[in-house]
Parts: C-alpha cells; structure tokens; sequence
C-alpha cells in the first residue's frame, strides 16, 4: 500500500508539475507470494514469484476531470466544483523478483542447515507483468440545483491493457519499502507513466 502519481518521459522533476494529487492518490495491492532458491544448498539468494490484484487510485487536482474524445483521452477543468475526482483502475499482476535475504541459515543438531527466515534485511530486485479487469471515474459534485451527485463513469478511458514495469523492495524481517514503475503508458499515446512507492508487508 501506498502513494500513486505520474511521471512525464521518464523525468522524476515532472512530480512538481503533476496533474495529481500526491497523498491523496493511493494504491492497494494484495496477494501471495512463493520463494524458492537458487542454488540446491542453502544460501541468500531466491527467486521469489507470485500473483497480486492492485487497486490504483489517482486523483487529480484543480477540479479536473478525465475526458475521452475517440482515442484521445483529455484532462479538462470540470463547469462543478467538485469534491471528488477519482479515476481507478483494477489489474491483475505476476511479480517476480531476485532476493537477497540477509538472515543467517538455520542450523540443527545434526548439522544440517536449512533456509532462511526473512529475519533481518532483505534486499529484492525484479518486475512485474500484468493486465487490466476494470477502469472506472468517479466524480462527486454539487449541481446548479443544489443536489449533491455521485457519478460513475465505467470505460478504459484509453488505458493500456497490458501493463509491464520494474520493481524493487528493501525490508527488514515482515515490512519493506517499496517502489514500482511502469515502463509502459498509462494511456495510449502519451508519455504518461504510473509511479508507486509504499510498504510491502511480507506475512510470512
């Protein structure tokens, strides 16, 4: 779990002029991992691989909105002020990643060594993979008539499909930081990219 915003062609600097809000955008991610290591023996290095669902919020600012014109999708000043504005997307994603667990191997009676425990710092390098199940805008506003209105608009709004990107985590035992870039656009033709950094809990 975490914040959730923009890059523009790949440049960090571009944070200062997003079109979103940075504490209010926020993801959720849940799923299971497994590990299993490299080499035979026991030793720091693993391959760890698993499935997660994501729940990816962004919420722009100045009382803006997203705005579909056939393949093109727009961000425009809303005739409402609005209290919310809010576009999430839901995808299912495959991570994988190589890690190196700092904890020392566990030894038994009979001299036999067994693998290790997630005990001290954990250090993990990799990616992701994975595709859209739904994108959705919600929109909250107060109309000319002074009803409140709670609109959800349900389209990919020219969002890619596919989504694919790299990934990194820096824990000690159970909690890491961790960061995740998509390489591809957000939307189709921009140079949009999503950005997420947060905690990655390990319930092992």
């Amino acid at each position: 779990m975490g914040v959730n915003n923009v890059l523009e062609d790949g440049q960090i600097k571009s944070l200062n002029n997003s079109e979103y809000k940075l504490w209010k955008s926020r993801f959720y991610e849940v799923g299971w991992t497994w590990k299993t290591r490299i080499n035979k023996k026991p030793g720091s290095l693993y391959f760890k691989y698993g499935i997660s669902f994501l729940w990816n919020n962004l919420r722009l600012d100045k009382n803006q909105y997203h705005i579909k014109k056939d393949d093109i999708t727009e961000i425009q000043v809303f005739d409402n002020q609005l209290t919310e504005s809010r576009l999430r997307h839901v995808q299912m994603n495959f991570p994988i990643h190589f890690e190196w667990d700092l904890s020392k191997n566990s030894k038994h009676s009979n001299s036999r060594k067994s693998g290790r425990k997630n005990k001290p710092f954990r250090i993990g390098l990799g990616g992701f993979t994975g595709f859209k199940l739904g994108t959705r805008q919600y929109l909250n506003y107060t109309d000319v008539n002074g009803v409140d209105q709670e609109v959800m608009q349900k389209n990919n709004f020219n969002m890619n499909t596919i989504n694919y990107g790299l990934s990194a985590y820096l824990g000690y035992k159970s909690t890491s930081f961790y960061v995740k870039y998509d390489l591809n656009p957000l939307f189709k033709k921009t140079s949009t990219r999503n950005i997420s950094m947060g905690i990655r809990l390990d319930l092992n």
